[in-house]
């Protein structure tokens, strides 16, 4: 009893710390490490089928049951991939998005810049705008978001999230600019998706008002999003409007969630600079 109770404690242990390391390692994939995992699934998926279909018609004479295996193993392989693929396109989402990993996102753009494919091509492009704008490279943001707008062909998809991209950069880069010339921007705007639009509008105009007019605007107040960056974006832009009202608690309150984050982030050095001012003060 005594052997049995040490052997299965020892057996809880062993598959303890195995579990442990399985998560901390599957907690410091990036996007390299998703994307070999992806190559090797999908290969042993295509490898799999071959060796089952090869079973198939050597171990099954009569024609009729043999080319029904043949289809279900031919399913099984469609199934598998879809769901290789949903789990890739998952899991890549998470590391760019949620958990804002920038290594990730730099080998995302430069695996994809060299991709034979000219949609994935498109998708390291406008990705490398997405980052210049998250880390606050505005100018490097508006160049390559309109070297990508000259092409022909572009897909509307693309080419409303670059124009977002494009105005909000302007913005955020151009102390000088006036309400006139904003208006004047929004003219040349043609973003096709309604929502996107009105978003993009009214979010050019509070950040005009924050960071320009400096001018309080509650445009961020109800906003929520389910992604890293434009959450803490929420949030310094919620600190800038209740500085701005003259509310330096609840200011300062909102700032301190960004404390912790990566500087590299425009809105987090930015929060910083904020902070340190009104300490001065």
């Amino acid at each position: 009893m005594g052997k049995d109770s040490h052997l299965i404690k020892g057996i809880n242990i062993f598959v303890t710390a195995n579990i442990c390391e399985l998560r901390l390692w599957r907690n410091d994939m990036d996007y390299q490490a998703v994307r070999k995992k992806y190559t090797l699934y999908t290969r042993a998926a295509g490898i799999l089928t071959m060796l089952l279909i090869l079973c198939v018609t050597f171990a099954i004479s009569d024609i009729t049951m043999r080319t029904g295996g043949v289809l279900v193993i031919v399913a099984g392989l469609a199934l598998a991939i879809y769901l290789i693929n949903k789990w890739y396109l998952t899991t890549v989402a998470k590391l760019l998005h949620v958990d804002l990993d920038f290594a990730s996102w730099e080998q995302y753009i430069e695996t994809n810049k060299e991709a034979k494919r000219a949609v994935l091509r498109l998708d390291g492009a406008t990705s490398e705008v997405s980052l210049a704008y998250m880390t606050g490279d505005f100018e490097t943001a508006i160049r390559k978001a309109k070297e990508i707008l000259s092409r022909d062909g572009l897909p509307p998809q693309y080419r409303n999230v670059l124009q977002s991209y494009l105005i909000r950069s302007v913005v955020l880069s151009q102390p000088e600019l006036s309400r006139e010339e904003l208006g004047e921007r929004f003219g040349e705007l043609t973003i096709t998706d309604p929502t996107l639009a009105e978003k993009t509008k009214k979010m050019s105009v509070a950040l005009y008002d924050l960071t320009i007019a400096h001018e309080s605007n509650d445009y961020f107040e109800e906003l929520t999003n389910e992604f890293k960056y434009p959450q803490l974006e929420i949030i310094y832009y919620k600190a800038l409007n209740a500085a701005i009202k003259g509310d330096t608690a609840r200011a300062n309150e909102l700032l301190s969630q960004l404390a912790g984050e990566d500087e590299r982030l425009y809105v987090v050095r930015m929060g910083k600079d904020v902070s340190n001012t009104d300490n001065k003060t």
